[in-house]
């Protein structure tokens, strides 16, 4: 029976994946797909899927880096320094005040702050390295942001099509408001080709926000031990960019882009893959709704900035 349901597993793989290279599927169908396999068929391979979708994707958005300039690049990030230090100290702080009306534990809490507050994933696993948090707190916020990530890439089209938005508005809150890299950039893949660049290149640029929390994270937590790096694959991102204005090859890099796009497709195939029976009947209450309030509050709060300054 279980030789069998590999076998369907492997059949199933085999078709969405050749979906994908006749371009039927998109980020967001990719993802519920490979969330279906997996949960329906409790396939062996989920801790690998999850270890290298984060590879997949990474080698994604450097590819996407041939589809833009570095002006473009330093243009978003200074446009929207403002923009991203409020809403970064805005998910700072309201999700200080909620980790004490909620009880959550002090380290789970800090986690999912930073990870809503930043780069999903990402932030959580450098903030945890600088305050020491063991697995299981490490665990509850991945998973939190994790599963909001998911509601992030199907929910955010839909409301940036109903709220009339424009590609660059809907760019700039994906990045703000949705967590992690992942779902900004396959939600903004969704919404259209300017929403792309401006949802990657903005989301990056807030990425590198993740060092200097660090630092004011160590130094909150005493541990003068942690280490901080800038994550390389933003550095291989920009130096995309930066080679993509100075040697200008259209053709080689319009193929670069396109590639990327599908390994973005790719890489969300492998996320939904990832996600386990188990991942779902662990998952503490309190965390959970501390995690959707704090989105509510920064989705919420983002947009209105963005209506404001732009």
């Amino acid at each position: 029976m279980h030789q069998f349901k590999h076998f369907l597993t492997l059949i199933l793989i085999a078709l969405v994946l050749a979906a994908i290279g006749m371009d039927y599927l998109n980020a967001g169908w990719a993802l519920l797909c490979g969330l279906v396999i997996s949960l329906g068929l409790e396939h062996p391979w989920q801790a690998h899927c999850r270890k290298h979708s984060s590879l997949v994707l990474k080698a994604s958005i450097v590819g996407l880096g041939f589809g833009l300039n570095i002006h473009v690049l330093a243009d978003t990030a200074a446009n929207t320094f403002l923009i991203t230090v409020l809403s970064i100290a805005l998910a700072l702080i309201c999700g200080f005040i909620l980790m004490k009306l909620l009880c959550v534990q002090k380290e789970t809490g800090h986690l999912i702050s930073s990870g809503t507050a930043i780069c999903g994933g990402s932030a959580i696993a450098a903030i945890s390295q600088s305050i020491k948090a063991d697995n299981e707190h490490t665990t509850v916020a991945v998973t939190v942001v994790f599963l909001l990530n998911l509601a992030g890439l199907y929910l955010f089209p839909y409301l940036g099509e109903v709220l009339n938005l424009t590609e660059f508005e809907f760019g700039l809150w994906a990045a703000l408001a949705i967590h992690d890299t992942s779902s900004v950039v396959g939600a903004a893949a969704i919404f259209g080709d300017e929403a792309l660049k401006v949802a990657t290149t903005t989301k990056l640029a807030r990425a590198l926000w993740i060092i200097p929390l660090s630092i004011a994270y160590a130094i909150y937590a005493r541990n003068g031990e942690s280490k901080f790096s800038i994550p390389l694959f933003i550095v291989l991102f920009v130096l995309a960019t930066i080679i993509s204005y100075y040697f200008p090859a259209p053709s080689i890099y319009s193929v670069l882009y396109q590639i990327a796009r599908v390994l973005l497709v790719i890489a969300l195939f492998m996320m939904g893959l990832g996600i386990s029976r188990h991942m779902l009947r662990n998952i503490n209450m309190r965390p959970m709704l501390m995690g959707i309030i704090l989105w509510l509050l920064l989705a919420l709060s983002s947009l209105s900035l963005i209506k404001w300054l732009y």
